[in-house]
Formats: structure tokens, C-alpha cells, sequence
């Protein structure tokens, strides 16, 4: 009984004591936890917990060779050797193996293996890279366009070619095309608009020939007929200047002080009598000096009858040589500039006794090779100028 009395005892004492130790090793588990905690917190992003305190990250292309001894002390890093690399901050005791691109898998090296950057591989001309997983790449033969295919985009070694059918194609199989021949739901082209039933009977594939064919007429017509329209309107703008030329001419020779200038009188006279006299036979007159032709105001004038798509040939058969051609087209960005340039060398050639007056010899010259051309109309119009 005094046993079992002393042990109840005890019991009574030890039950409060055994609670209170473990309410005390409790609350320091849970002070520890919340020191590690707020320590974790406290580090910096380029900084990581040992210990109690913190320690600095190595810098990208360095790993970690010995942990920094107490707060404010700075770790041990050395840099990656060849062949690896680290590309974050970090404190790893190791750096990753670079990979190495497989000549034999289609692969070529796009970007070198550095301490601080993997290397980089891609795909040879011809290839494409096929992702088969998150990690793994494959070298694939870029797609070829099949039988009635055209390229929509080309292989640019991430992606395949694309192909579609051409126009007025539509597809039987992968990779074919077939043109169409009739009406159909995949030829909607070949369909009149708004009737969905067959065409009729004869051939729709002859009607874009048709069509070029009246295309090629009216292409011919404008050919033809815009040169003819255009020399036309000139011939009438140019009879239109010369009839006011013409008049002008003879008012001046009215001018007691632009008479006292000019050198012929004996053309000039003629022409006055015939304007203000009624129409008489022509008398005979004497042998006189033949009227002086200015050498700027022919060139304008030949300049503005002859057509522009003629002038080259014109200066060649005035002898003007290729280089002296070519060297007033370069020298010249307005081509009437060049023109000007051209006939003033073929007068250079043939000019005695200065350039102002030019001889009656070119003068002939330049006539007779308009109507070598077929150009009679503009071989007219100057002799009336100058008769």
C-alpha cells in the first residue's frame, strides 16, 4: 500500500514537469524555424543563406569554389573551363557541359561555346530543326512542292516549306495538283457567277485565249495608231507656230532699226511684197545672197518638228558618233538638253565661219536625211522656214 501511495506520488510531480519540458523544446523548434526564415528573407536576389548569414552568388560564367566564412566576407568563384558554363548567378561547385552539334545529324554550329553561354546549333541549308520534345531537336530535309504546287513560304530552318496548288488547281492527293477543266465545287474559277450547275458545252478553257487574242488586236491598234495620233497633233501645233511665225516676221520687217540687222533683205523684201500686194505671177528677180539661217534657232526647230523616237537615228545619219551620243546623254539629265548637245557637235563638225550662221551645206544635209527617213512632212516644214 505505502508503494502504491509513493508512486501516484510521483506521478503527480513528474506529469507536470515532462509537459513543461516539452512546451519549452516546442516553442524553440518553432523560434529556430522563424529565425531560418526571416534569414532566408533578408538575403539579397545575388546572395544565398548559409548559416545564419548571407553569402554572394558568383557572377555568370564562374562557379562556386569555397562559401563566403561570416557575414559581410565575399565567396570563392573561379571561371568555367573550356567546354563548360554557367549563364545565371549561382553557387554551384560545378558548370554544365556545353553540347556539341553532330555534323553526322545535319547540324552546323550557329553560336560558339563561352564560359558564359551554351553552344548553339542549328540546321544545314536544306534542313529544318523538328522539336521532338521539350529538349530534343532533330535535322529534317526541308519539303519540296509537288506536281501543280507553288511556295508560299520558303525553308528558313525552323520552319518547313508550305505549299499550296496554283491558281485555277485544285488538290487530288498530297503533294498534287491538278489543273481544272470544268465547273466544279473545288473550280469555282471556271463557274459563271451565280449558277452553280456544269458550264455549257464548249470548251471554258478557250476563253482566256480568246481573251489574249483581243487583247494582242488592241495592243497593235494603240501601237500603231498613238504614233499617227501624235505626229498628227504636232503637225497641227507646228503649221499652227509657223503660220504665227510667219506673221511676226512680217510685222519686224516693218522695223526701220531690225532692218538696219538683218543681211537679207532680198528674201525678206520678197516675202514682204507677197503678203501686203494681191497675188501677181511671180516676177523674175536677180540672183541675191541667200538668207543667213541661225544656227540656235534651226536647232530649236529641228528639235521641236522631229519625233523624239527618231532624233537618234537622225544624228547618226548626220554622222554624230556613238561616244558623242553617249557623252551628251551622260552629261545631260533632261534628254531635250542632250538633243541640243548632239546637233550642236554635228554643226561643230561642219561649221566654217562660226557658229551663229549656219552654212547652207548642213542645212541641205539635215533636209535630205529627214527624207531618207520617210520623215518628208519635217523635211517640209523647215525648207518653208528657210525658202
Amino acid at each position: 500500500m505505502e508503494s502504491r501511495h509513493h508512486t501516484g506520488k510521483w506521478k503527480k510531480i513528474c506529469a507536470p514537469c515532462i509537459l513543461f519540458l516539452l512546451t519549452v523544446l516546442r516553442q524553440c523548434d518553432a523560434t529556430e524555424g522563424h529565425k531560418n526564415f526571416n534569414n532566408t528573407g533578408s538575403c539579397l536576389e545575388n546572395e544565398y543563406l548559409h548559416g545564419e548569414f548571407c553569402c554572394d552568388k558568383c557572377p555568370p560564367g564562374f562557379k562556386l569554389t569555397r562559401k563566403c566564412k561570416g557575414s559581410g566576407l565575399r565567396s570563392e568563384c573561379v571561371k568555367c573551363s573550356p567546354g563548360s558554363y554557367q549563364d545565371n548567378m549561382n553557387h554551384f561547385q560545378n558548370c554544365f557541359s556545353c553540347r556539341t552539334c553532330n555534323p553526322a545529324s545535319n547540324e552546323i554550329e550557329l553560336a560558339e561555346c563561352t564560359h558564359m553561354q551554351d553552344r548553339k546549333c542549328g540546321c544545314k541549308q536544306g534542313f529544318y530543326q523538328e522539336v521532338l520534345d521539350d529538349i530534343t531537336m532533330s535535322c529534317v530535309p526541308c519539303r519540296k512542292c509537288g506536281v501543280g504546287e507553288m511556295e508560299t513560304r520558303s525553308c528558313n530552318g525552323q520552319m518547313n516549306t508550305e505549299c499550296e496548288c496554283k491558281y485555277n488547281h485544285y488538290r487530288v492527293a498530297k503533294r498534287i495538283c491538278a489543273q481544272c477543266t470544268n465547273c466544279s465545287s473545288k473550280c469555282s474559277d471556271l463557274c459563271t457567277h451565280g449558277v452553280k450547275t456544269t458550264p455549257p458545252s464548249h470548251p471554258k478553257s478557250g476563253y482566256p485565249l480568246q481573251t489574249i487574242v483581243v487583247l494582242v488586236w488592241v495592243c497593235l491598234c494603240l501601237v500603231i495608231g498613238l504614233p499617227c495620233i501624235v505626229s498628227l497633233y504636232k503637225g497641227i501645233k507646228h503649221w499652227k507656230k509657223r503660220k504665227q511665225n510667219q506673221y511676226s516676221q512680217s510685222s519686224e520687217s516693218h522695223d526701220p532699226e531690225k532692218q538696219g540687222k538683218e543681211t537679207h533683205k532680198c528674201v525678206q523684201s520678197k516675202d514682204d511684197v507677197s503678203r501686203l500686194l494681191p497675188v501677181q505671177p511671180d516676177p523674175v528677180l536677180p540672183d541675191c545672197i541667200p538668207r543667213e539661217i541661225k544656227t540656235h534657232e534651226f536647232v530649236y526647230l529641228v528639235l521641236e518638228i522631229v519625233p523624239v523616237s527618231r532624233f537618234k537615228e537622225l544624228v547618226r545619219r548626220l554622222n554624230v558618233s556613238e561616244q558623242d551620243i553617249g557623252r551628251a546623254e551622260r552629261d545631260n539629265r533632261a534628254f531635250a538638253d542632250a538633243q541640243y548637245q548632239m546637233l550642236m557637235v554635228w554643226v561643230d563638225s561642219g561649221t566654217r565661219g562660226g557658229k551663229s550662221i549656219l552654212p547652207h551645206s548642213l542645212f541641205q544635209e539635215c533636209v535630205d536625211r529627214l527624207k531618207d527617213m520617210n520623215l518628208t512632212a519635217c523635211a517640209e516644214s523647215i525648207e518653208d522656214k528657210y525658202a
